[in-house]
């Protein structure tokens, strides 16, 4: 009998379907299995159109394999456009938008009858955690050979520590939505900054402080017996804590309802539950709820010189 185990370099897609435990919640078991089913359907479709394998479906989601980055990439835009606008269609043959969050990395993997192994497996299953609404995260190996028009439209977020990683990973979002700049011919990437040299400034409401690395850790929290207290419901006692990483602020979300971080000039928001990212530049971070409340506590970051 012989072994049908191969090693093989391929890029990884995982993508999953946003909201689908509220969808059986208001839809029902019946209507929102439909539903999701489509998706993830078309989700296969999609991908083995383009010369992707799909290796398996996980409930609302779908695990599929590449030889390439290019096509790869181009499969996630079109499922993504075709998801955030048309969605599928329910019992009363109404369209329901469901759109997607997908992770991409590239590496050697083994390739097993109906099933795949690896480190690249695993970064690209964080990257879709790690991943908002409609989003679409890639590790740093995704760029290769990638055309200019898809490098255009890479964000760099600078490197995230993903669960389970001892060191964190360079991540790039992939603005699918926006018009293409060919004049923009790679993404963009945070200045590298001396930060031994410089100071972390919170602040919220009435409240800014600035903070050096030899004040970490520090925790932002609901109560007094924070570091840096925020009074609001939303916000868990020890919702976030910020570390000196020897060469980077660290924020580590240690809350129930999530974190988010938005970076100056980026337009582009990184959900965190109960893992990290480097803090670069100056930006936002919402405690509790979406940034898209606008009564959201959001304290305001910023790294300067002393």
């Amino acid at each position: 009998m012989t072994n049908a185990r191969k090693t093989a370099v391929r890029t990884i897609v995982f993508a999953d379907v946003v909201g689908s435990t509220a969808l059986f919640q208001s839809l029902g078991n019946t209507e929102a299995t439909a539903l999701v089913t489509q998706v993830v359907s078309n989700m296969a479709r999609s991908f083995k159109a383009a010369g992707g394998d799909v290796v398996k479906t996980l409930g609302d989601g779908i695990l599929a394999t590449f030889e390439h980055n290019t096509p790869a990439l181009n499969a996630c835009i079109d499922i993504q456009r075709t998801c955030s606008t048309s969605g599928a269609v329910d019992a009363t043959g109404a369209r329901q938008k469901l759109p997607l969050k997908i992770g991409i990395a590239r590496g050697v993997v083994v390739l097993a009858p109906g099933d795949c192994f690896g480190d690249p497996v695993n970064a690209a299953s964080r990257l879709s955690d790690s991943a908002g609404t409609g989003q679409i995260l890639i590790g740093d190996a995704v760029m290769e050979a990638l055309p200019l028009e898809l490098l255009a439209r890479l964000r760099s977020l600078g490197a995230i520590f993903l669960r389970g990683y001892d060191v964190p990973v360079p991540v790039h979002q992939v603005d699918w939505e926006a018009q293409v700049d060919m004049g923009q011919t790679m993404p963009q990437v945070p200045s590298r900054i001396d930060y031994s040299s410089q100071l972390l400034n919170l602040a919220w409401l009435d409240t800014s402080v600035d903070y050096g690395a030899d004040q970490m850790p520090i925790v932002i929290g609901r109560t007094n017996g924070a570091d840096f207290p925020v009074n609001d419901l939303r916000v868990s006692r020890q919702h976030a804590r910020i570390d000196w990483r020897g060469s980077y602020f660290m924020l580590t979300d240690l809350s129930s309802n999530g974190t988010w971080v938005r970076y100056t000039g980026n337009d582009t928001t990184l959900a965190l539950r109960r893992n990290e990212c480097v803090l670069h530049g100056q930006g936002e971070i919402t405690l509790g709820a979406k940034p898209s409340d606008p009564t959201a506590p959001t304290v305001m970051f910023q790294i300067h010189p002393h």
